[in-house]
């Protein structure tokens, strides 16, 4: 083979007789999108505001259910429906953070104008619904920007549920990163990348002194770390993280020189999922980090979330209040715990049906979630009953936050056929106490609210 032969682009095919084949690798369509076509990580928020309502766009009235509409307005969220692509193009921006689009009610005019959209400049993620599942819908929704399929009859709390998966970066849970590199000046670039992306970022320079601590507080969405560092190495560190029960899900990129594969499918072992080679660029940093968080979270939220509500499910929950209650017993923090039972349940399913019960349940979690702070904990653990976690608050205050919940729902029911209400128990946690006498106490008090008549709270002082 001859110097030309050896120098020929890897990218044009070759002939049995030698000769160029007429196509590269770039004509092939599937390759083409690939490279030209915007890539599906990129579709967000373009320009958050905070404060200001998210707007989910409908193509069409007749995309979204009666139900799901329902369900999406009374769960913060502003449900505007555009009737043409110049209609939808002027509220690409405006907070907007999903499109729903009924693959079934649109024309081939309309269908061929998104995918057009899609190849050159539009930037909301797709929730796709269909009456037809087969590769070919599939293929078509994914080429819109489709981050959900959803099958008719629709799924209510599928749709919902991917909702909040795409907006909850912007108004409760932003994606935290952890970036473990020694080089001062290469964790600041990262770091600095990050940010401008919207990811809350903590550098670690020093984790020999430095990681322990931080894991015993904090569940990073994402760990990017450095394979090479004095004293220690990237494997080292990956093996001790995948040690921690609550960080098994937790994606771990390697980001390093090393350009062996030998070494970098060894180091991959430890448990990592990607290794990124130095120097990387920005957008593929960003891909590659967004993508993974995603994909986490949603394996995460099938580990850890109650189907029905969203919230934290009862394995999740008691995880959780052992953290805190360890937390107190360390460091002396104030800390609260209380259980919820809503009253007369089985009355509401015996009467009005189960549909009607799961729709009570949903709605206590919604109102739970919105009249709490961001670091407070609640959880479903079972049937009508919910555990509530409320770290560095006094008792007094943690009364008075679950008094405002009940004040809240006299003038705000799911249903008008009937009112529910909720009785409490609220304990303070004391330093020394364990957590089964934590629950213990709290479940007396919830018993002392049921026998004063319910609809009440009974916060106990353990001083």
């Amino acid at each position: 083979m001859n110097d030309a032969e050896q120098n020929k682009p890897l990218s044009v095919g070759v002939t049995p007789d030698g000769s160029e084949a007429k196509h590269t690798e770039l004509s092939n369509p599937g390759i083409h999108r690939l490279v030209n076509e915007i890539p599906l990580m990129s579709r967000r928020i373009a320009n958050y505001i905070v404060g200001k309502p998210i707007t989910i766009l409908a193509f069409g009235e007749e995309s979204v259910p009666e139900s799901l509409r329902d369900k999406i307005t009374r769960a913060g969220f502003r449900l505007k429906a555009v009737d043409s692509i110049s209609h939808l193009l002027t509220h690409e921006g405006n907070n907007t953070c999903a499109l729903i689009v009924n693959l079934d009610v649109i024309n081939d005019k309309q269908r061929a104008r998104m995918l057009q959209l899609a190849e050159q400049s539009i930037n909301l993620p797709v929730i796709a619904i269909s009456t037809h599942s087969g590769l070919n819908e599939r293929i078509d929704a994914i080429r819109m920007g489709a981050t959900a399929f959803v099958t008719t009859p629709v799924n209510d709390d599928q749709v919902l549920a991917e909702i909040i998966s795409l907006t909850e970066r912007y108004e409760a849970d932003p994606y935290q990163v952890l970036v473990i590199d020694d080089q001062v000046s290469v964790s600041s670039y990262i770091s600095g990348v990050l940010e401008q992306a919207g990811f809350l970022v903590t550098v670690i320079n020093d984790p020999v002194n430095e990681l322990m601590p931080y894991l015993q507080n904090h569940i990073p969405d994402l760990v990017l770390l450095d394979l090479y560092m004095p004293g220690i190495n990237g494997q080292e560190l990956a093996g001790v993280i995948r040690q921690q029960e609550s960080l098994l899900s937790v994606p771990i990129v390697f980001l390093s020189t090393e350009h062996s594969q030998h070494v970098q499918v060894q180091a991959m072992a430890t448990g990592a999922d990607v290794f990124l080679c130095k120097p990387v660029q920005p957008i593929d940093l960003l891909y590659a980090v967004e993508a993974r968080i995603r994909r986490g979270r949603a394996v995460r939220n099938l580990v850890t979330r109650d189907p029905l509500t969203s919230l934290w499910n009862r394995r999740e929950a008691l995880r959780r209040l052992e953290d805190e209650v360890l937390r107190c017993q360390r460091y002396g923090n104030k800390l609260c715990v209380g259980l919820i039972d809503l009253d007369r349940f089985k009355r509401i399913n015996d009467t009005f049906g189960h549909a009607t019960g799961d729709r009570v349940i949903r709605h206590f979690a919604l109102t739970m979630k919105a009249r709490l702070r961001d670091g407070d904990i609640v959880g479903r653990l079972g049937g009508e009953e919910y555990l509530v976690v409320l770290p560095e608050t006094t008792l007094a205050v943690a009364d008075k936050v679950l008094r405002r919940v009940s004040d809240h729902l006299e003038n705000n029911q799911p249903d008008e056929r009937f009112v529910y209400t909720f009785s409490g128990g609220l304990v303070r946690c004391l330093p020394g106490m364990r957590v089964d006498t934590v629950l213990e106490l709290a479940d007396s008090a919830l018993y002392q609210a049921k026998e004063k008549g319910r609809n009440c709270v009974v916060a106990v002082d353990t001083r």
